[in-house]
């Protein structure tokens, strides 16, 4: 920031000065421990694919823990991908947010089993989902187009005579 409007030219308010320093001291700081807890999630990925991987040739095959266990490992992969969006564009993405809670509800009746949830739980958890699947269609919360254009995804070029 500038001095304010009446004030001579080339004079910088005061407070503003410490607001510079504090963010170019905080934000690199923020980004580290951001990154840090992208090697986490990493971590927790692996784990859980070790995990999948033990539980598929296991002789106790059981069908309920492999899903739960592909579906942390889903969920893993949706809150890394919110980090990775955090670390390049330094804002949440709201979109991946409501991903990855839509995976985490579902992950979570899965491992308690339907059947075994009162039918209020499960009639709260079902509005819940449908709510953020909603949300998600209708409540324009994805990325622009121009943002999805610069990193490359989905993205056509244009033809010379308009045809695709």
């Amino acid at each position: 920031m500038t001095a304010p409007p009446g004030s001579p030219p080339g004079r910088e308010v005061p407070y503003t000065g410490v607001h510079r320093l504090v963010r170019r001291l905080i934000e690199p700081a923020q980004d580290t421990l951001v990154a840090l807890l992208a090697v986490a999630i990493l971590g927790l990925m692996a784990r859980g694919l070790v995990t999948l991987c033990a539980h598929l040739i296991s002789p106790g095959f059981s069908v309920p823990g492999v899903l739960a266990d592909a579906l942390f490992v889903l969920l893993m992969v949706e809150l890394q991908r919110l980090v990775i969006i955090y670390l390049r564009d330094h804002h949440v993405s709201v979109d991946v947010m409501i991903e990855a809670t839509i995976v985490a509800a579902l992950r979570e009746v899965q491992l308690h089993g339907a059947l075994e949830l009162a039918p209020l739980q499960l009639i709260s958890v079902t509005g819940f989902v449908l709510g953020l699947g909603l949300l998600l269609r209708f409540g324009d919360l994805r990325a622009p187009r121009r943002r999805v254009r610069q990193h490359g995804r989905g993205f056509r070029a244009p033809t010379p005579h308009g045809t695709p």
